[in-house]
């Protein structure tokens, strides 16, 4: 599992006061989360989950001016959370300019925010997001996983970490 050093901003709030929710990021059928959502994690439509509304589990629309996302989507915004740590050692690297990419080869910014997230490039034939990384947790693609926004009683239900049973595993770095 990863460390809080390598996934620094997905364990700076684990479950938003203002929310009550458990956020995280895997694959639907996974018992456990691959990524902890923070205020600081991306949405598919580049802004951060801070600037989102959480009005319920299943309605997180963007606060930002002519943003058209309705709900949070977590796209990785680091080359580490998609397993490629060397990046960081090229000279020549800047993580700010890192995006993740599809394997059309433009980046997540290239492509509608909403829906099935088609390329926006003029004469690409993307007419969805297909990632060319993979989670760095669990080895499946991109558009494997969802984001889920979750009560306490949902996590107990499914069987997942909650309440204080979650002191070792939601709250501590993995």
């Amino acid at each position: 599992m990863a460390s809080q050093a390598i996934f620094p901003s997905h364990f700076s709030l684990l479950i938003p006061p203002h929310s009550g929710l458990y956020i995280g990021w895997r694959c639907p059928h996974y018992l456990w989360d691959c990524f902890r959502i923070g205020d600081e994690s991306k949405c598919f439509c580049g802004h951060l989950l801070k600037e989102h509304q959480i009005i319920s589990d299943i309605s997180v629309p963007c606060n930002v001016g002519q943003c058209r996302c309705l709900m949070f989507c977590f796209i990785p915004s680091r080359p580490e959370e998609v397993g490629e740590f060397w990046l960081k050692r090229r000279t020549t690297f800047d993580p700010k300019a890192w995006r993740a990419q599809c394997r059309c080869k433009h980046s997540h910014e290239d492509h509608a925010a909403t829906g099935s997230h088609p390329c926006r490039v003029k004469g690409c034939c993307c007419n969805c997001f297909e990632s060319n990384f993979l989670c760095a947790a669990c080895d499946r693609r991109w558009e494997e996983h969802e984001t889920f926004f979750e009560t306490e009683e949902t996590r107990r239900r499914g069987g997942r970490p909650h309440g204080t049973d979650s002191v070792n595993t939601w709250r501590r770095p993995l």
